[in-house]
């Protein structure tokens, strides 16, 4: 009798430990898994994903943003993550085929997140807002250089082949060149990270904008603003702002929003641009095409590209190349060094496309691998990684 007692009293206290830790909201912590699928027989090795915070509210119950963790289920390793809005992003890393398990939780001490992308305003050089991740680095030109007479809305491209945020110590060192007057500290030379030897000039560079009318390109004059949207550490969105310009008659204005995720060669633009009368200009985003340049374009009027030797041939030679969203087309047009891709403009509306480059000295060895690489891109978007949550048993 005295165990049965003994067992009994304990039984109790268990049930009174239990209820107490329900009433101070003492639960197991819920976990939601979401399956990520790569439909396509490529290699997927840096995407990020966009998960809903609702989403995940809703199955983790009300979520603090900065606590929210990913981890692979396969591996247990942390997912790098970065809250953007109304959304989680999750950097992942797929197989051809492969279907990867993501857990999200709340954890009181998240891993912290090394930063892969980067993008400021570089008012010590003349307004340039450059931006990188760990794969290209580029930058367009804003008011103090305008102000000393070179007016260029083209976009220009760094040559980078290390993982390594270049952006500030290269302007250091191109600062500290011309202070001591020493060449061979400039960013025009390589010194193992990459150089930048590339020419925008008053071209569009590598998809910088323009309207395009009766043959000629009406072109917007350096950045007026630049407003930072989401600063990484995986994914950077700016907004640049022009002020108005002339377009045969049409005064117009633009507004250009910028998204660079790490581990992409392509950035996405939106340009929107609008127009002060019915004009039947064209949108148009084009590419320099310098002394050497081959010039490749889609037979389905989706991508334009071209490999050509740098400003210093003995440094190799670039990428660069446009590529519009599946399902759109463009008209394929040459003018004042550009190779450009057309679209009907509607006032106000943006246009969406990627511009991107690569360097042969780093991932992209010649015209072939380039041509792949673009095409790889575009299977990618035409068909993007798909997602679904699992149930917990």
């Amino acid at each position: 009798m005295h165990s049965n007692g003994n067992r009994r009293w304990m039984l109790a206290l268990a049930l009174g430990l239990s209820a107490q830790a329900v009433t101070l909201g003492q639960t197991p912590q819920q976990r939601a898994v979401l399956a990520v699928k790569n439909p396509t027989a490529l290699s997927r090795p840096a995407e990020i994903i966009e998960i809903p915070l609702a989403e995940i509210a809703a199955k983790i119950g009300p979520e603090a943003p900065e606590r929210l963790t990913a981890e692979d289920l396969g591996s247990h390793k942390p997912l790098p993550v970065q809250v953007d809005g109304a959304s989680l992003l999750v950097l992942v890393s797929l197989a051809p085929r492969q279907t990867l398990r993501i857990e999200i939780r709340q954890s009181a001490n998240p891993p912290a997140v090394s930063p892969l992308v980067f993008g400021r305003a570089v008012p010590e050089r003349k307004d340039d807002f450059a931006w990188e991740n760990d794969k290209v680095a580029h930058r367009v030109y804003g008011p103090a250089l305008q102000a000393t007479g070179e007016v260029t809305s083209g976009i220009d491209v760094w040559s980078k082949r290390v993982p390594d945020l270049v952006v500030n110590s290269w302007y250091l060192r191109e600062a500290e060149g011309q202070r001591t007057h020493n060449p061979a500290l400039s960013y025009h030379k390589d010194t193992g990270q990459g150089m930048d030897s590339y020419d925008v000039g008053k071209t569009r560079g590598c998809g910088g904008t323009a309207l395009w009318k009766d043959g000629k390109l009406y072109v917007s004059r350096n950045y007026l603003t630049a407003e930072i949207l989401a600063a990484g550490p995986i994914r950077l969105r700016f907004r640049l702002r022009y002020a108005p310009w002339d377009a045969d008659g049409a005064e117009a204005t633009e507004e250009k929003t910028v998204t660079l995720d790490a581990g992409a060669h392509f950035n996405r633009i939106e340009s929107a641009v609008r127009l002060s009368n019915a004009s039947t200009a064209r949108w148009a985003a084009g590419l320099a095409i310098h002394a050497g340049a081959r010039v490749t374009s889609a037979p389905d009027g989706g991508s334009i590209s071209v490999w050509e030797p740098l400003s210093d041939p003995a440094t190799g030679m670039d990428g660069t190349a446009i590529v519009l969203p599946p399902g759109k087309s463009g008209t394929k047009a040459e003018a004042e060094g550009n190779v450009l891709l057309t679209m009907p403009l509607t006032s106000g509306a943006p246009v969406v496309y990627y511009a991107g480059s690569a360097w042969s000295r780093a991932e992209v060895p010649d015209e072939a691998a380039w041509s792949r690489f673009i095409e790889q891109f575009r299977e990618r978007l035409r068909h993007p990684l798909t997602t679904r949550w699992e149930r917990i048993e």
